[in-house]
């Protein structure tokens, strides 16, 4: 079979114009069937529709800021005058602060202790210093770049101009967001005072509607800092009055390829799901069996969960010792997120268990240690890594035409992924699933690991800290072009199928760079399929706010008569409350739409609590699926960065919708209740 470098569909929408040819061959390299490239030019030019559409639409973009620069050498000499203007001290002292600082949770005293921290951090010499801008980042002049790998973002290098520290934001922004999560437990005393239900009703499920069992001071501290993420990009689309409107033209039953049209996308691979009790065993077999790279993407860290701190602390450090060279992808906005809530996280519930390794596997010792947050986590990690044969980046990014922050919500795990038998773990779990949550991976072996290989290598070239040079860039970009032509000529040998474990599938690695535009490549190719659906649809999300689109999708499908069935967290399961409210207007929205949808719900089962439904999948006529970090939400479209695996034809699902249905009344989920309807 024949291989090229082909491009799936990316909207751009900038302040300049981009030329087309820049526009379609460095958006997204990936290497793919040669047959491929009449069909990526038809969703490439579905994209460009709503593109054109929002652009000609979205008026308000962000100021120019010129910081000066008019060459390289002052480039160089700008960004070298900022790392002394912003020194690691600043740092260092809001990172001290934060981790020698107790806040009580107890009702009494939460206000005091939480003052009593805004005091400290004012009394610091240098507030207006950070290495990171904070979670605004529209309005400021530092040093942002655009790289040509991702042409609708700008970066910021400096972030990992120094290796081994966390950069932060600076002390002044954190006594706002602290300002912020003050006001918001003073609304939760104040609900707790209310006498009557009439009362309690004024107050908004983010701060009232919380078990006496759960850490609930916490949650709303966790909650106003992923709101204070989403500010910008919500204020970008509120200024859009004509933005559903468009948005949901853009993505008409003719602008969203059928799975069969993309046939000659998908690659033969192996895939094989996961369980919480798999996960670490199959992590370990794949880790040990690296010869030359392993790379990472994370997004959330959970300090207190004994498999993930097993990984970074004890496994990846022992295959890098053996020569493996291994990259760690962290997202930035979360680990600064998680600093500010160090002084919290002194009471939170450790959940470290036994673990049960496989014989051969380094033994659980640095892990085993107890932290007080994932910032500590992280230092613990660059301690260990310092002389080894690991690297570690960030990933900050912003739109650029709006400004606001890009996070990067994609987890994967890459072992040599230039190799024809590359393997890759993914889906909803960050580093591993977490403890009393339901989460959905899989591992994939082939050469559909080269696909996850050169999206990697993407983000992580537009993460080095001289990105912004366009010369440079470009011919890495040249060269590693010539090691991938030298790749295709290996990968055209077949698959040794005495390597390969797990059911032979077609499967497409199919990724997304949200922005301003709204494009939203993998929305796109999931309508595709539920439009295709002849037999049954099964969709499972962990956070979801299903668009207007879909809902008419599920309407046309059961009118046909196809089976739709729907799984979604609830207020009794979900980790983040400040969705739920979108969430459930959106499946009361379903149901007027598409009554015959059959939609299950987490319940509180003989008093038991159901755990976190985290999954995230769709199956369309038992035949093709598509799983990974993806949410049918808002923010998968202008905010966060997906990771989505498609494959088709796949043996170990259920043959039939009866038996799909069978399974879901057998369900393993703790024999807990996801039958429950929305009223």
């Amino acid at each position: 079979m024949e291989y090229a470098t082909v491009v799936l569909p990316v909207a751009v929408t900038t302040t300049e114009p981009v030329a087309d040819d820049v526009r379609a061959e460095t958006a997204l390299a990936v290497v793919l069937p040669v047959a491929a490239a009449n069909l990526a030019a038809a969703l490439v030019s579905a994209a460009a529709t709503v593109n054109e559409a929002t652009t000609n639409t979205l008026h308000v973009q962000k100021d120019d800021v010129d910081v000066g620069c008019e060459d390289a050498v002052g480039a160089q000499h700008f960004e070298t005058e900022y790392h002394q203007q912003h020194s690691t001290a600043s740092q260092g002292a809001l990172e001290s602060v934060m981790a020698n600082t107790t806040i009580s949770l107890e009702r009494a005293t939460c206000i005091e202790s939480l003052e009593q921290l805004i005091t400290r951090l004012s009394t610091l010499s240098d507030r207006s210093s950070g290495i990171s801008p904070g979670f605004d980042c529209i309005d400021n002049a530092l040093p942002w770049k655009q790289t040509i790998v991702f042409p609708q973002y700008e970066t910021l290098s400096s972030v990992n101009a120094t290796k081994g520290i966390i950069p932060l934001a600076s002390p002044e922004s954190s006594i706002e967001l602290f300002e912020l999560i003050k006001l918001a437990w003073q609304k939760r005393l104040n609900y707790e005072k209310c006498d009557t239900e009439e009362e309690r009703e004024s107050y908004c499920s983010c701060i009232g509607h919380w078990r006496s069992t759960q850490n609930v001071m916490k949650q709303i501290c966790n909650q106003v800092l992923e709101q204070v993420m989403t500010r910008e990009a919500s204020a970008c689309l509120r200024s859009q009055p004509a933005i559903t409107r468009i948005w949901n033209e853009a993505y008409s039953h003719e602008a969203c390829p059928y799975p069969d049209t993309m046939d000659c996308l998908y690659i033969d691979s192996s895939i094989r799901l996961l369980t919480n009790d798999t996960y670490l065993h199959a992590y370990i077999e794949a880790a040990l069996a690296a010869t030359s790279t392993i790379d990472v993407s994370i997004c959330y860290l959970f300090y207190s969960d004994p498999q993930s701190k097993y990984i970074l602390l004890d496994l990846l450090p022992y295959v890098a010792e053996r020569g493996v060279k291994v990259r760690v992808l962290f997202e930035l906005a979360i680990l600064e997120s998680q600093c500010l809530q160090m002084p919290l996280d002194g009471t939170s519930i450790d959940r470290e268990a036994p673990l049960h390794l496989p014989k051969g596997s380094p033994s659980y010792a640095r892990g085993a240690k107890k932290f007080r947050s994932a910032t500590e986590l992280v230092r613990e990690f660059f301690n260990l890594t310092s002389a080894t044969n690991i690297e570690a980046r960030y990933w900050f990014a912003r739109d650029k035409a709006f400004g606001y922050r890009v996070k990067n919500h994609g987890k994967c795990h890459i072992f040599d992924g230039n190799s024809k038998n590359g393997k890759v773990i993914a889906g909803g779990s960050n580093v591993a699933p977490r403890p009393g949550s339901l989460d959905t991976d899989f591992v994939i072996q082939g050469q559909v690991a080269g696909m996850y290989s050169a999206y990697f290598d993407s983000m992580w070239t537009a993460m080095a800290p001289d990105a912004g040079d366009l010369a440079r860039t470009i011919s890495e970009a040249e060269e590693k072009k010539e090691c991938e032509d030298e790749q295709i000529a290996v990968w055209e040998a077949a698959i040794d199928p005495d390597i390969i474990t797990g059911h032979k599938a077609k499967i497409l690695f199919l990724p997304s760079t949200p922005s301003s535009s709204g494009e939203d490549v993998i929305l796109r190719c999931v309508l595709g399929a539920i439009y295709s659906a002849s037999q049954s649809i099964y969709l499972c999300m962990g956070h979801m706010n299903i668009p207007e689109v879909v809902s008419q999708a599920f309407k046309q499908a059961t009118d046909r008569g196809v089976k739709v069935y729907v799984i979604s967290n609830s207020f009794h399961s979900c980790d983040l409350r400040t969705g739920q409210l979108d969430l459930m207007r959106s499946l009361k929205r379903m149901l007027t739409v598409a009554p015959d949808v059959k939609l299950f719900v987490a319940a509180v089962k003989d008093g038991k609590v159901p755990p976190f439904l985290h999954s995230k999948y769709l199956v369309v006529d038992s035949r093709w699926a598509c799983s990974g970090s993806w949410n049918m939400w808002m923010r998968s479209v202008v905010l966060t960065q997906q990771q989505r695996t498609l494959p088709s034809l796949v043996a170990c699902l259920p043959a039939s919708p009866e038996e799909r249905e069978e399974q879901l009344s057998h369900t393993n989920h703790h024999d807990h209740d996801y039958r429950a309807t929305v009223a």
